[in-house]
């Protein structure tokens, strides 16, 4: 279970609209929390999410994103790694 603690909206420099959530450090259930021990999501994560589908994940995240600039957004959107649809983000996360 995981909790959500803030969003956020930009439009990147090609006209994409992204939209900005910080997923906190998860409530984990023993068993998950032994297999995430050294992930680096197990502190919590920004998903970017644009208005045509594309989905990214980034893991650890600046603790200031909630006041950064557009510019400065975007740049970590595009350091974020992309995350496929739901079956093969599970496969990819075993």
């Amino acid at each position: 279970m995981t909790q959500l603690q803030s969003t956020r909206s930009f439009t990147d420099a090609v006209g994409v609209e992204w939209a900005v959530r910080e997923i906190g450090s998860p409530k984990m259930s023993q068993t998950l929390t032994k297999l995430l021990e050294h992930d680096r999501r197990s502190g919590g994560w920004l998903v970017f999410e644009s208005n045509d589908g594309e989905k990214r994940r980034l893991a650890p995240y600046p603790p200031d994103w909630r006041t950064m600039t557009t510019f400065e957004l975007e740049r970590w959107c595009m350091k974020a790694r992309r995350v496929p649809p739901a079956p093969a983000r599970r496969a990819e996360d075993r």
